[in-house]
């Protein structure tokens, strides 16, 4: 997994995912804290030209800093039920169907994060997977939020049922109630549905509620990432947080 600037690398090395890092000579005393925290926890740090960091960045912007380590770690899913059952009501789990655009995953997991939620699920298929792209497009957060991907999301929705949750589909059209009037007072799990194509049949048949975000300037629908953040700070002002 690389790193691509300064925010990324900060975090993949708070989590000591770093192994190796790369400055620019430009860059180095602008990142300086890093560079010595670095050292610090054994990763190696290469001085080299801003050519080379543009070499290895592929045409990536990086901003004179990148790193490199091992692959993004996904957490169980098991760690994600078992957290469901441990909080109760206060529960927030964010699942994923079909989102395949990595700059959306990633401003997706970038909320997620601010929101504390428990756990980000997708589906191994028909899904982005947690990438250099994703982690930059999350400005390095994305490892802050427990990720688990899952074979049938259909089946990981029905087990977060049995562990206490309540699932809401965000999703337009008959049926569909104004998330404005829920309460959110108890474990809840939101589904977002993929870019165009919204939630997929079997996966609205498994919500126990569906709702949408009322859009008075008659917009037919919002950029999945912008959906999730929206949604996501709702539960948490409904539950007396600040949003």
């Amino acid at each position: 997994m690389r790193y691509l600037g300064p925010h990324a690398c900060e975090e993949a090395l708070s989590r000591g995912e770093l192994h190796s890092l790369w400055i620019a000579p430009a860059a180095f005393n602008r990142v300086a804290k890093l560079v010595s925290e670095a050292r610090a926890a054994g990763v190696v740090v290469h001085r080299d030209p801003m050519e080379s960091l543009d070499r290895r960045a592929q045409g990536q912007r990086h901003q004179g800093v990148l790193g490199e380590g091992g692959p993004f770690a996904y957490t169980d899913f098991e760690a994600v039920t078992a957290a469901v059952k441990a909080k109760g009501n206060a529960a927030l789990v964010l699942a994923l169907d079909g989102v395949t655009d990595p700059h959306n995953l990633g401003a997706i997991l970038r909320s997620a994060a601010a929101a504390a939620v428990d756990g980000v699920i997708l589906p191994e298929r028909r899904s982005a997977a947690v990438n250099e792209t994703v982690v930059r497009a999350s400005a390095g957060t994305a490892g802050r939020v427990p990720v688990c991907r899952v074979v049938n999301l259909g089946r990981a929705l029905d087990d977060l049922k049995e562990a206490g949750a309540w699932i809401y589909g965000l999703a337009a059209g008959e049926g569909s109630r104004d998330y404005l009037g829920e309460a959110f007072d108890r474990a809840t799990v939101l589904v977002m549905g993929a870019e165009g194509e919204g939630l997929h049949l079997k996966i609205r048949e498994r919500c126990d509620g569906l709702l949408h975000i009322p859009m008075p300037g008659g917009i037919e629908s919002l950029n999945v990432s912008a959906a999730a953040a929206i949604t996501l700070f709702r539960v948490l002002a409904r539950r007396g947080h600040s949003a």
